[in-house]
């Protein structure tokens, strides 16, 4: 390639935030620039997070059995949830559920709140997709995190009413009252 293609495809390549100009470096000759991946270059590489994260849940499986990988999994969910606590604290229920969905969106999520089952009940949360998608086939355990994360947020035990991974059109989670 020629010395003004390479800087063509390069000027491209930094207008679009995947590589950076790091430093000049001395050549001896005409004076060259250094580029280097930024986070966004990296992540046009294939990763293999699917093929990983199946090989974590099958070991844990096997060397804790099911219930004991979805109790892990809700527990999970839960101390996940203790980062995002503080955005939580002086709202009420349904300000606190709100504030919720707005989380999970934050973290891939397609969530929305939707209306209680009853007149005077908690809302509930709607997700139109699964971030877990692959994983949740073969692993339901998966599933408990959410349900530990909303439960550590929310401050009160959560149902999953409904799953994509099982049937259902969205995964639906309702708050229970508390005791």
């Amino acid at each position: 390639m020629s010395r003004s293609a390479v800087k063509q495809h390069l000027v491209g390549l930094e207008s679009s935030g995947q590589v950076a100009s790091h430093a000049a470096r001395k050549t001896g000759g005409r004076p060259g620039n250094l580029y280097v991946l930024t986070d966004a270059g990296i992540d046009l590489f294939p990763k293999n997070y699917s093929w990983f994260s199946r090989v974590l849940f099958e070991t844990l499986r096997a060397r804790i059995g099911a219930e004991g990988l979805g109790d892990y999994m809700h527990e999970l969910g839960v101390d996940m949830s203790a980062d995002a606590i503080p955005r939580l604290v002086g709202k009420t229920r349904i300000e606190r559920i709100v504030e919720i969905v707005q989380i999970m969106n934050e973290t891939g999520f397609v969530a929305r709140v939707v209306e209680p089952e009853q007149p005077g009940g908690l809302p509930r949360v709607e997700c139109k997709n699964c971030v877990y998608h692959d994983l949740s086939k073969d692993y339901e355990e998966v599933c408990r995190f959410d349900i530990g994360f909303l439960t550590g947020l929310s401050g009160t035990q959560v149902e999953h009413q409904e799953c994509m991974q099982r049937g259902g059109t969205a995964c639906r989670f309702k708050f229970l009252p508390l005791a």
